[in-house]
């Protein structure tokens, strides 16, 4: 008696901590036990997974702790952050208002909110449209660093709005490229509630969510759904993240459970359907598995970015779907029509990236069958007009218009050729193959569709749009960019080290001539070091006046003096010939002129006298 006391007790136990529902069909291998010992070797505190079909529920697994410290379980009634999911239904809330004729999703946005502060100097022929949104065609810059202080989820769309004047900026032909965008996210929200003239959050639970048996899933967590949501932890083990309060919430707050997200994907592989309901048409869910918008899609690449879901390949097969990252919490849903496959992974570990895609592959490891090797196609001696393709291209597009300044240099790229066989090689990095589909439509290796397109623009020179787009440049140019770039940190890196030790030594044994030919560009060093410091430490978005705020905006300053500053010092001296250290000379020379580029591309880009607590 006491034995079987003791395996009931066990037995509870267990089924607290690991939990599963199964379809009717037995082979289905359960996958529990493998994706425990992922969770364990990422420090994932707790996880819910689920694998549908169009028919049924294949396997659903809750394992872990959904709150460490109370030692709460995983449940299948658990609530996660589903971070930028939340676009899909975004987007599905769009979709949803064009059938019940609220509104087109072409139709210009202005039209729907006349009082709307974007700036489009393309507006007379080309407005940004709702479906430009949906796609990040939109042209916008991301959400700027000051809306995390002024606003939260509580603050009115149209308050947004105007605290984004300067981020609702066109900064290309809206429909041209692809830009993963927030800010526009809310722009979107903000029309389809002026739209359907209700709530954006009630339109959403009435027409998607109840439907769907997604009862508690939520935008704004309430007291009665505290006892449901799991806590999110961050980057130190056991460290809870306050799930946040955002005003970009349309884009990112969700909340739900593995059971509502199950029946969500169970939707899209049924076109539209559940439970016998039609919630939204085929048509508009092909609609939003297609992009249309940019001038890559409208060159004929299907692959990339529709309206709230991403193609994405999964051992060259083609699914769908989002992933998202929110507060302490990483999500990620998929699915496959011709493998009659989905799948949704939620977890409670901001940091666990890699667990997703090591427990991504377990889940699917049993429905997707193995497809012959790739090969390259014939060589060719004579690639004909492909020639002009050969050369460097530089990225044109960003997510945010201030990060553009390392974008441009880190991600160069270039194509050249072999044997008749193109190639696309990073300026750092290895090379892959570019495989001709039809006219300049071209896949990688293990790709099955056409997934970028190279289109000549009217100044004679070749655009690569691939999810970045790219800009055909001078090979020379691009050489000079780069390897400028990397001497003049190379070179500051070094006189750093060097001056490091070396000024000291001098202070010391008081040989102070010419002392300020080095002490000058070893503070501009200092003043970038400080920079960098100052905004990956001591910036705090949601507070206004950070320390850190101030003192980037301070050191940007003191970098640009002390390079300017120790570089006419040098040259001033060289000029009228005053006897010099060689040493001393060059090596001030060199370090003072690597300063004063680096500080003059800089101010150019608008990162030196940038005020973080005005951007």
């Amino acid at each position: 008696m006491k034995l079987l006391k003791i395996i009931i007790i066990a037995a509870a136990a267990s089924l607290l901590l690991y939990q599963n529902t199964y379809s009717q069909d037995s082979t289905v291998v359960n996958p529990g036990p493998q994706i425990q010992k992922i969770l364990d070797e990422h420090k994932v505190p707790g996880a819910a997974m689920a694998l549908v079909s169009k028919d049924s529920l294949i396997w659903m697994g809750t394992l872990g702790r959904a709150d460490i410290k109370n030692n709460i379980p995983v449940t299948e009634n658990t609530l996660f952050g589903i971070g930028s999911i939340s676009k899909t239904f975004l987007s599905m809330a769009a979709m949803v208002a064009q059938e019940k004729g609220f509104l087109d999703i072409h139709d210009p946005i202005k039209q729907a909110i006349p009082s709307l502060p974007i700036s489009n100097e393309w507006s007379s022929t080309d407005p940004v449209r709702l479906v430009h949104l949906l796609e990040h065609t939109s042209g916008f810059d991301e959400a700027h660093f000051n809306l995390f202080a002024q606003a939260d989820s509580a603050t009115p769309f149209n308050e947004v709005m105007n605290l984004s004047r300067e981020a609702l900026v066109s900064r290309w032909r809206p429909g041209r490229y692809y830009v993963y965008n927030n800010l526009g996210a809310i722009v979107a929200a903000h029309v389809i509630e002026k739209s359907v003239d209700g709530p954006f959050e009630k339109f959403v639970r009435q027409n998607i969510l109840l439907p769907l048996k997604m009862n508690r899933a939520a935008y704004h967590p309430t007291e009665t759904l505290e006892p449901y949501l799991s806590k999110g932890y961050g980057r130190t083990e056991n460290t809870v993240e306050p799930y946040p309060s955002l005003a970009q919430w349309p884009a990112g707050g969700l909340v739900t459970s593995i059971r509502g997200m199950s029946n969500f994907v169970s939707m899209f592989l049924n076109n539209g359907k559940f439970n016998g309901r039609q919630i939204l048409t085929s048509s508009s869910i092909k609609k939003m598995e297609t992009p249309e918008t940019s001038i890559r899609a409208r060159k004929g690449i299907r692959y990339g970015y529709g309206k709230g879901l991403r193609a994405q390949l999964e051992k060259g097969y083609l699914f769908y779907g989002h992933d998202g990252s929110y507060g302490g919490f990483l999500s990620e849903f998929g699915y496959s029509r011709e493998l009659d496959v989905g799948y949704v992974i939620l977890i409670n570990n901001r940091d666990g990236n890699k667990a997703i895609s090591a427990i991504r592959k377990e889940l699917l490891k049993d429905f997707i069958p193995e497809k012959e090797p790739d090969s390259l196609p014939v060589s060719e001696k004579n690639i004909g007009q492909l020639h002009s393709l050969l050369g460097c291209y530089q990225p044109i597009t960003s997510s945010m218009e201030i990060t553009h300044f390392a974008m441009r240099l880190i991600d160069m790229q270039c194509v050249i050729e072999e044997d008749g066989q193109l190639y696309q090689k990073s300026i750092i990095g290895d090379r892959q193959p570019l495989i001709k589909v039809r006219d300049t439509l071209f896949r990688r290796s293990g790709e099955p569709i056409a997934t970028s397109v190279f289109v000549n623009t009217q100044a004679g020179r070749w655009q690569w749009l691939d999810e970045t787009a790219y800009q055909q440049i001078p090979s020379w140019w691009t050489y000079v960019q780069f390897y400028t770039a990397a001497a003049c940190l190379f070179i500051m890196l070094l006189a750093f080290v060097t001056l490091l030790f070396w000024i000291p030594i001098r202070l010391i044994k008081k040989k102070k001539h010419h002392l300020l030919l080095q002490l000058l560009p070893f503070l501009a060093i200092c003043s970038l070091i400080g920079m960098i410091i100052s905004v990956t430490i001591g910036y705090d978005p949601f507070e206004l006046y950070s320390w850190g705020a101030i003192l980037f905006y301070l050191f940007g300053w003191l970098f640009l003096l002390f390079s300017v500053t120790g570089l006419v010092q040098i040259i001033r001296r060289m000029y009228r010939k005053i006897e010099i250290n060689a040493w001393i000379k060059y090596h001030a020379l060199l370090a003072s002129l690597s300063c004063c580029i680096v500080a003059g591309y800089l101010l150019y880009w608008g990162v030196i006298g940038l005020r973080l607590w005005n951007y």
